[in-house]
């Protein structure tokens, strides 16, 4: 019997990416899940259902932009009424926010905290009581660029950063109440969010820049995010899967 059976789980940006192979994760494991995202998605619904069909657990939509107060509201509200738990919460929400300092508007800039890390903060506040009621997991989704400098992209590599020790500052604070938050770092992973990569850049990465000359997949960083999950001794702590990229020197 899996340990996720029977538990209740929140995935935001639950149709996409790291995200679905997360939710399809955990509904595999019979876990029941709460899909948050901004839009439906009807080909990604009928994989819901199939993982469902596998694991015995069953997955509700609701759709809202993570980044307003508003939504994590209403997903503690939905929490509550379908499942009367919350055991795990994935925060996969977010997006791009290419520019330098010099070149990026500053709407793009207060936008990329609300949509990393203002969310983060609504959903943990939304959800705490559900969670130490339940000595629930957070894990949040940073980025190996909040690791070591990535050049253009100045917004997205800060609130990735933040996230890290946002989870340092919650789990500390929340370890009584036997809450655990962790991150997890991915390096180049292949989901839509790379979709605009060129396969010029797709080959210096696979030559250059990844020791283990591949990309990861989405189902590789979801498996690692429910060995956090299931793992009840790890907290505070920040994951990189990456292919070696961040530790290379040349």
């Amino acid at each position: 019997m899996s340990s996720l059976e029977g538990s209740a789980a929140l995935v935001t940006g639950g149709t996409s990416g790291i995200g679905l192979a997360t939710a399809k994760a955990l509904l595999a494991g019979g876990a029941n899940v709460l899909v948050n995202a901004r839009r439906e998605r009807g080909e990604v619904f009928r994989e819901l259902d199939r993982a469902a069909q596998t694991g015995g657990g069953r997955w509700v939509f609701v759709s809202g932009d993570a980044a307003l107060a508003e939504t994590s509201t209403a997903l503690s509200a939905a929490a509550a009424k379908q499942f009367g738990r919350l055991d795990t919460i994935v925060h996969s929400a977010g997006g791009p926010a290419p520019g330098t300092v010099l070149t990026i508007d500053p709407a793009d800039w207060m936008q990329a905290f609300a949509v990393h890390v203002h969310s983060a903060f609504h959903l943990f506040r939304a959800m705490h009581p559900l969670l130490a009621r339940a000595g629930g997991s957070v894990t949040l989704l940073s980025s190996a660029a909040a690791l070591r400098g990535c050049p253009g992209t100045v917004a997205y590599q800060v609130v990735k950063a933040s996230l890290i020790q946002l989870a340092r500052a919650l789990a500390r604070d929340h370890a009584a109440e036997n809450i655990r938050v962790n991150c997890v770092a991915p390096g180049i992973i292949r989901t839509p969010f790379q979709d605009s990569m060129t396969e010029a850049a797709r080959q210096n990465n696979l030559a250059n820049r990844i020791p283990l000359g591949r990309e990861g997949t989405p189902e590789q960083v979801a498996s690692l995010i429910l060995q956090l999950i299931e793992n009840n001794f790890i907290t505070g702590e920040t994951m990189v899967i990456d292919g070696g990229m961040s530790m290379r020197m040349v």
